[in-house]
């Protein structure tokens, strides 16, 4: 370890969440250290008072779970196991999209609150809200996981990512400064992957030298490949850390190759954080179950048995200001209740079927990561659920239900965010469906890319 990174880890980092008021990270932390081989008892009973506490906030604070509690006959405050959580029904992103106002907390004022969006991989965009203490417990979490790989604050690091809303964030004063006192990162937005981009940045990786990239896999895969079939030298980077999209064994094989790097996968989403991570044993993704209860559901909302594919469904036990109380996430999962024998006793998940986003490819050859078609998406404000295929370098299909009209001025709003988007003169065709399709792990692809599809089984 260099000075500099004893001094990020020991002081720096602390002294900048001193400044923000956010001490309460590093407490959340260190009381989460214990927990990673806390017995089953232990954690079952903490849990389950967790549990009761969030939903007795619920009943009492949300006007959506009050009704929904009424309707259930549920009482809260008999709760013994979050199975009774079966008589509940589950929420979905269309209702927060329709109801937030009335699932929000009375307990917090709007702008007290902070605000995010995502789009997922559900086809719907989503705006949702946490509340301060909920955001440090996230964090808390983050640093833990890291920390099980040896990822430290002042561990340099190299970001590949997708979001423009987080690229606009680093621009800040104070983000510039939190990046010197934490990460120490460089970044690599994955909208901007042009062939000159692609070298500028691997030409920064060498220079930074850092020792973990985090990173949407198939763009970090257009990197590597770039830097592989080019024959550009690399510094190794000894971890890849990778989230948002399934990454493939090939994958993994390639950023071995290329970045001499071990692959951690991890899963999360904006509005739960970062629910499950691969360690050093890789036997899976353990699910940080402080703060989480997990249901796998089959597509009639029943339990499945430890190993079976199915729908993840949370509760998540820490954001009061938006309860979110078996919430679908859309995503296709398997889950390990097994014990690993690394020493962790919390359950893990064993597979990860879902979150599958294509890569965009330009008009001008280059690729881009499919997060760019949830920004044009947003740029429109686009509440359906669509389904956008690209079948050619210039055209690209949206298909919609055909109970749904998408009129005149989105269309037109829609096209030229797509031709803002991906620089070039696009033809978009519009195609009504009487139900949109899932793949084979049953995951909703809201991007497909028709153009020399790479396949692969893991």
């Amino acid at each position: 370890m260099t000075l500099m990174q004893t001094f990020v880890r020991h002081v720096g980092y602390r002294l900048y969440l001193a400044y923000q008021g956010e001490l309460g990270i590093l407490s959340d932390y260190r009381e989460s250290l214990p927990l990673w081989t806390a017995s089953r008892e232990v954690l079952a009973a903490r849990k389950l008072a967790a549990l009761k506490a969030m939903l007795i906030h619920a009943g009492a604070t949300s006007p959506y779970y009050c009704d929904v509690f009424q309707r259930a006959d549920f009482d809260p405050n008999v709760v013994t196991s979050p199975s009774d959580l079966a008589v509940l029904p589950f929420i979905t992103k269309s209702d927060l999209n329709s109801g937030m106002p009335r699932i929000l907390s009375s307990q917090f004022r709007r702008d007290e609150l902070v605000e995010s969006s995502t789009g997922g991989s559900s086809g719907l965009t989503l705006t949702f809200y946490r509340d301060n203490r909920t955001t440090e417990i996230k964090r808390a979490q983050d640093l833990l996981f890291s920390g099980k790989i040896g990822v430290y604050p002042g561990t340099k690091r190299a970001w590949v990512w997708g979001a423009p809303l987080d690229a606009w964030r680093q621009q800040s004063f104070k983000s510039r400064i939190r990046n010197s006192l934490s990460e120490r990162a460089i970044f690599f937005h994955s909208y901007e992957g042009s062939t000159a981009s692609i070298e500028a940045f691997l030409h920064r990786l060498n220079k930074h030298k850092p020792e973990v990239i985090l990173a949407y896999p198939n763009m970090l895969a257009v990197l590597a490949e770039y830097a592989r079939d080019h024959k550009f030298p690399l510094h190794p980077v000894p971890k890849v850390v990778v989230t948002a999209e399934t990454v493939h064994d090939w994958q993994r094989e390639l950023f071995s190759e290329v970045f001499g790097a071990v692959t951690y996968e991890r899963y999360g989403a904006r509005e739960i954080g970062t629910l499950a991570s691969e360690v050093n044993c890789h036997r899976g993704l353990h699910i940080f179950e402080p703060s989480y209860v997990i249901e796998v559901v089959d597509e009639r909302g029943q339990a499945v048995v430890p190993g079976e594919m199915g729908e993840l469904v949370v509760t998540d036990l820490c954001n009061r200001a938006m309860p979110l109380i078996r919430y679908r996430t859309g995503d296709m999962v398997a889950l390990d209740e097994s014990l690993c024998g690394c020493g962790c006793t919390w359950h893990r998940i064993s597979r990860v079927g879902g979150r599958i986003l294509d890569l965009v490819t330009r008009p001008d050859g280059s690729r881009v990561a499919g997060q760019v078609m949830l920004d044009v998406l947003r740029a429109v404000a686009m509440n359906y659920r669509v389904q956008i295929s690209q079948t050619a370098v210039n055209t690209f299909v949206i298909r919609h239900l055909e109970t749904d009209t998408i009129d005149g001025d989105i269309r037109r709003r829609l096209l030229e965010s797509f031709k803002a988007y991906l620089g070039a003169e696009v033809t978009l065709e519009y195609e009504k469906v009487k139900e949109l399709t899932y793949d084979k792990s049953g995951k909703y692809r809201w991007f497909i890319n028709e153009l020399n599809r790479r396949t692969s089984v893991n």
